[in-house]
This record gives C-alpha cells, structure tokens and sequence, in this order.
C-alpha cells in the first residue's frame, strides 16, 4: 500500500474516526487511508496489546462452522458438568445472556445453521486471502518473519476414532473449500515428534494455514505504517458519542472534542459501553479466553489444536503458546487461575511431560450468536459503523472487515454476505 500524502488526504476526502486500536481498527484505518480518507485513530490502550495480542496467531481458513450448532448444544451438558471445562457459563451471568441465549438456539436450528455456514464459507474465502496480502505488504519492512505456513494440525485424543472417520471429517472440510488431509497417529507423530503417543488416535492436517511468529508484532507493524501514511491517534478513552443536527458525530474525551463525519466503532466488548450511551443495544457478550507461554522448550513446527479442549498450542517467537477456552462471563470478573492450570495441565498431555509456565494472560473475545461479526451502520444512527463482535476470527476477519467498512464510507459495491454481517439482523 502506498500511502498518501496528509494534506492530499484531507484535500480529496473527509476525516474519519477509528475507536480501538485492535487488529480490527488498525486493519479499518489501512482501508480507510488506502481509499484517501484521513483517519483518527482513538484508544487510551497500547496498540494491539488487547484480545488481538492474546490469540493462537492463526489465520483460521478451516474455521468454516459457527459455533451455534447441534454438536455445540449436544456437547454443552458434557462441557458444563467437567471439572475442568473448556466451555464455561457464570451462573450469576447468565440473566445477561438471556437474549444472546435465545438468539444462539434460534441460530444452531438446522435451515439457519445452514445459512450462516454459507456465508462465513464465502467471508472466509476473501478474508483470508487479503489477510494474507496484508501480511505479505507489512513484512516487506520488517526485520523478523511475521508468519510461518507450515499448516496446522487439529488432533484426536483418548478416542476411538477410526480412519474412515478421519477421512469423514476432511471430506467435510475439502466441501467447505478448505484443504485438508486425514492423518494417522504415526503420521502426527513424523510431523510432530513432540506429541504424546499415548492415546494419540489421528487428526487432520490443514496445509495451508498461516500462522503468525508474534501477534502483537503484525500489529506494531501495522501502526508503523499507518502512521508513515498520516494516522492521527489519541491515546484516551472515548467517553461519548452524540450525533450532530447538521450530520456526522462528536467524539468527546477527557480532554478533547472532535466533529466527523463519520465514526467506525471496532472497540471489542467495550463497543456495548458506547452504544448504550445512545441507548442501544446488540446481543454482543463477552466470551473470555486464556492463555499461557511455556517456559519449556519444545520442538514444534506448527499450531496443534486439541479442539476437544478448545485450545492450541502455537510456536510464537517467545516460545509455545497454549490459547482458547471459553469462558462466558461478566468481562470485568477476575480471571479464574483454575482455567490457567487447566491449559497446563491438558499441555502436559498433549507434550507427555511436566511444563514449566513463563506468563498467564487472560482476554475479553467479543462474540454474537449466530457466529458472524458486526459488521455495518447502526440502524438509526447515520454515519456511525460498528465493526466488532468477530469471536475466535478477529485476527483472520480483520483485513476483509476493514476493507467492507472502507467500501461501506466511500459508497463502493459490497459483497452479497455483507448483509448478513449488518447489525440490522438484531434490531428487527
């Protein structure tokens, strides 16, 4: 991407305002300045250190199925009764998961089931090649590799899985336009000589998904070349929005007021905080996730995911990384020791030996119902676009939603499944 120049920017279009400096938001403001736009960018946080620092570092091409599905709601009892559960629900949170609850039933139903799966089918499809492009652009100026293809592996453990199920499972995913390889336990174990064999059944092997080095590093990256291209950020909490009588919002701060034209709100779950001070509302919750970085050194070549956990263990530049879980919960809870010792634990088992821990992370994913991002202009709030609520696919979404919020402002023709991304679909 070439950048422009500010003053001829601010000559050609009119200036926009970002909140949130996630991969989401910086991914929107490169979309915005490749089209012109001059950008202001707010967020009191450090760039990038948020949920977009904490995931696996997976461009997820085989994510092809929302969660909102029979397997989900067939397997909750199981996940909700474990000791040590992958999935959780707070108790005293569930009152605010009320309508998300609701809307979550109505979306695993097989016909709608069915229908979000086609759209995130072709969401995914040009989101991860354009996450692929922007990550080949940013690493032209970097010093290190900012991602590795070597595939990834989702593995069976503890099961009696047979071959011919295997070849099931990837047959599915090779319908869904994603390749993938049926493989065997010795066949793992030649991939990954780290793995348990204890146990080990099978598991599939996606070639061709990337994985990053380091998150946090694509997004400083990112923030460099934004502001080579004239980036404008202000680095505190945006405290209102108020839409103005002639058109267009004010952005008020602590210390600061701003007037635009139009304002892209891609703030994680504290873009509910801003919509209710307009008094409006979308069944967007929060569903946290961890994460721990062993101390422990391992050979691994590729992210490994034992999905029946919900985490992967990712080779990142500072070590291996175990990430994911689900816990649904009030985003401000303290975070539960219990799922750190569990993602140690279940490492243990996958590597076949004690581990030592470096750092816990714990992280607030924003998530909806029926599996697909908000992506789109509130109903009744003209020139104010939200950009959130992208669950497990933040980091893989974020290139082709900036670029639908980009098409969205300048007036450009939309792909078919942007209307399945609108924030209408919750307030009809």
């Amino acid at each position: 991407m070439t950048p422009q120049s500010p003053a001829a920017r601010a000559a050609s279009h009119d200036s926009i305002a970002v909140i949130g400096a996630g991969i989401i938001g910086l991914a929107t403001c490169r979309a915005l300045q490749a089209r012109g736009y001059h950008v202001h960018l707010y967020d009191p946080n450090p760039v990038g250190e948020g949920t977009s620092f904490g995931n696996a570092g997976l461009i997820a091409n085989y994510a092809t199925s929302p969660m909102a599905n029979g397997d989900t709601l067939r397997q909750l009892p199981g996940h909700l009764l474990s000791r040590q559960p992958s999935l959780a629900i707070a108790l005293r949170h569930t009152p605010a998961l009320a309508d998300f609850g609701w809307r979550f039933l109505k979306a695993a139903t097989p016909t709608n089931f069915q229908r979000h799966k086609a759209d995130l089918i072709a969401l995914l499809a040009n989101a991860v090649e354009r996450q692929h492009a922007l990550i080949d652009d940013l690493q032209t100026k970097a010093t290190t590799a900012l991602a590795s293809q070597t595939g990834c592996l989702q593995i069976q453990r503890d099961t009696a899985i047979t071959p011919p199920a295997l070849e099931k499972m990837a047959q599915a995913k090779r319908r869904d336009g994603v390749e993938c390889q049926a493989l065997g336990a010795s066949q793992l174990r030649d991939m990954e000589p780290s793995l348990n064999p204890k146990g080990l059944a099978g598991g599939l092997f996606f070639p061709d998904t990337r994985h990053l080095t380091s998150p946090l590093s694509l997004s400083h990256q990112l923030f460099v070349q934004l502001e080579e291209g004239g980036l404008e950020w202000t680095a505190q909490q945006v405290d209102a929005l108020t839409p103005l009588t002639s058109g267009g919002w004010r952005i008020d701060t602590a210390t600061t007021s701003h007037e635009v034209p139009h304002v892209v709100v891609c703030a994680g779950i504290a873009s509910n905080t801003l919509l209710a001070g307009l008094g409006k509302r979308l069944p967007v919750v929060s569903e946290r996730g961890y994460h721990i970085e062993l101390a422990t050194q391992l050979p691994l070549s590729r992210p490994v995911g034992w999905l029946a956990h919900h985490f992967y263990a990712s080779p990142m530049a500072e070590g291996i990384r175990l990430a994911g879980t689900t816990e649904f919960c009030a985003p401000s809870r303290p975070a539960s020791p219990q799922r750190w010792q569990a993602l140690t634990q279940w490492g243990e088992t996958l590597f076949g030996q004690p581990l030592d821990v470096a750092r816990h992370w714990m992280g607030v994913r924003h998530s909806t119902p029926d599996g697909l991002p908000v992506v789109g202009e509130m109903p009744g709030c003209p020139g104010l676009l939200l950009a959130y609520g992208h669950g497990h696919l933040g980091l893989t979404l974020s290139a082709e939603t900036g670029d639908i919020v980009a098409r969205m402002v300048a007036g450009e023709p939309l792909p078919d499944y942007a209307r399945s991304l609108s924030p209408v679909r919750f307030c009809q």
